[in-house]
């Protein structure tokens, strides 16, 4: 949860999660449509996705017992799984996050960013170990990056590896790590419709849209087909948002039909809170709440 989350705003989504599913056999055993409902609003869905699988994993065959069996449980990526292993299994390997690429940037003055730094820093960290207590080494190395060799005005005069440090040594602290490119951002307007049919809202469950796949989505105007006969609609207002590094104007409306439109999901406005909805189209139905 706290992959691209701070601390602050995945505690309460933490704190939920764990009522509902407080073992790894409820979580399991849960529809995907569960899981993804507890998750919502925390975005990066394919977190969700990849935790609930590999929850069942777990269930099936038990827990990992290295770091190679971490490894292999979808959604558990090289670091989460060495810290695992280091830590709580006492298996000497390296854990690399953002903290341990700074100081491993500074003590070799390594101009290299993306992969390239990631890459390297694995392999001095590899050569750093200390096998006999790889836990609290990886602990250590992460600590002194966060807290000391920081990201901005680092306290070089308590650090206490400062003397093997090369940017320290030649003045050159603040260029390390080099700084990455900045991404493009890409703006667009798009239009929501909130389809309303007596009681029930309409919702896309189907969809093969990369950024929100396992939730509901509000229709597209673009890819609505609908008769426009037997609708009666207006402007609710707009919201923005961002994904990535999409910076999104959406438009949204809602749409009261006299007969029922074809291929969406339907659901009682009284059960809105149980549909699994990325927050953007759910800050759009409560416009219509609103009105």
């Amino acid at each position: 949860m706290l992959q691209q989350t701070q601390i602050a705003t995945g505690l309460p989504y933490y704190e939920r999660w764990m009522a509902r599913f407080p073992t790894v056999e409820s979580l399991a055993s849960a529809e995907e449509e569960q899981a993804m409902a507890m998750w919502q609003g925390l975005g990066y869905y394919r977190r969700c996705r990849m935790l609930h699988q590999g929850a069942k994993q777990v269930a099936a065959a038990g827990f990992p017992k290295t770091f190679e069996e971490w490894l292999a449980l979808p959604g558990v990526g090289k670091y989460t799984a060495a810290a695992i292993a280091s830590i709580c299994l006492d298996e000497p390997t390296a854990v690399v996050d953002g903290n341990v690429e700074r100081v491993y940037a500074r003590m070799k003055c390594d101009p290299s960013i993306g992969s390239k730094l990631k890459s390297n820093t694995w392999l001095w960290a590899d050569d750093q170990m200390v096998p006999k207590q790889p836990g609290d080494w990886n602990q250590a190395v992460m600590e002194l990056g966060a807290t000391v060799c920081k990201p901005t005005k680092p306290l070089c005069h308590i650090c206490p590896v400062s003397q093997y440090c090369l940017a320290h040594q030649t003045n050159r602290v603040t260029e390390f790590p080099s700084p990455k490119p900045k991404p493009i951002t890409i703006k667009y307007v798009e239009e929501l419709i909130i389809p309303l049919f007596e009681n029930k809202v309409g919702f896309v469950a189907s969809h093969d849209l990369r950024w929100w796949k396992g939730l509901s989505l509000l229709p597209l105007s673009s890819t609505f087909d609908h008769d426009d006969s037997n609708v009666q609609s207006k402007h609710l207002g707009e919201i923005q948002y961002t994904v990535t590094n999409h910076k999104i104007t959406a438009l949204v409306s809602f749409a009261r039909f006299t007969e029922k439109p074809k291929g969406l999901t339907w659901v009682d406005q009284d059960k809105l809170d149980k549909v699994p909805l990325p927050a953007p189209h759910r800050k759009a139905i409560q416009l219509l709440y609103k009105t």
